[in-house]
C-alpha cells in the first residue's frame, strides 16, 4: 500500500472537522467545455478553495462525474518542497515513480477532497498543478512528518481516463 493510500486511508478514519466543513464550499459540478483559445493555458482558476493551473490542456470535452471511476497519475509535494527545491522538488509520493496508474472513485471519499475537487473539473488528457489548503487534505494536524500542520499541498495530476458506473 502507498503512503498515499496510507494517508487516504487516515482522513477517512479521522473524518472532518466541523468548523473547516462550514468554511468551506462543495462544489463538485463538472465544468461546460470551454473554447480553447479563450483561455491560456497557464490560467490559474480557483476552483472551492482549489487553485488549478493547466499544465496541459485536455480535450475539453469529457469531463467525469461523481461516482466515476477516474483513473490519474498524480505527484504529491508540499508547497514548502516545491518552494526550497525548485529546480528538483521530491515529491512525497507519486503514481509516475511507480510507474502504476491510480484509480478512485470520485466523490467516494476515497482520496483527499481536494484532489476529488481537482479532478472534478478536468478533462481527460488534462494535466493540472493544484494548490491544495489545509482545509481540503489532512487539516490543520496535517500528517507528520510527511505533511506538516497547516501545510499545503501541491499535485501534478494528469486524467488519464475515467468510466461512467
Amino acid at each position: 500500500m502507498s503512503l498515499y493510500s496510507r494517508l487516504s486511508q487516515l482522513e477517512l478514519n479521522l473524518g472532518t472537522n466541523n468548523d473547516d466543513e462550514e468554511q468551506r464550499s462543495h462544489s463538485t459540478a463538472s465544468p461546460p467545455p470551454v473554447n480553447e483559445k479563450a483561455k491560456p493555458s497557464n490560467e490559474i482558476v480557483p476552483s472551492a478553495g482549489v487553485l488549478l493551473k493547466t499544465v496541459k490542456r485536455g480535450d475539453l470535452t469529457n469531463y467525469p462525474k461523481k461516482g466515476d471511476q477516474c483513473t490519474i497519475h498524480y505527484e504529491a509535494f508540499t508547497e514548502a518542497e516545491i518552494t526550497d527545491n525548485k529546480n528538483s522538488p521530491v515529491p512525497f509520493d507519486s503514481s509516475r515513480s511507480r510507474n502504476q496508474f491510480f484509480q478512485f472513485i470520485l466523490g467516494g471519499g476515497q482520496v483527499i477532497e481536494g484532489l476529488d475537487i481537482a479532478v472534478s473539473k478536468m478533462s481527460v488528457g488534462q494535466l493540472v498543478e493544484a494548490t491544495i489548503p489545509y482545509p481540503y487534505h489532512y487539516g490543520i494536524a496535517g500528517y507528520p512528518p510527511v505533511v506538516p500542520p497547516r501545510s499545503t499541498l501541491v499535485f501534478r495530476v494528469e486524467l488519464i481516463r475515467f468510466e461512467s458506473r
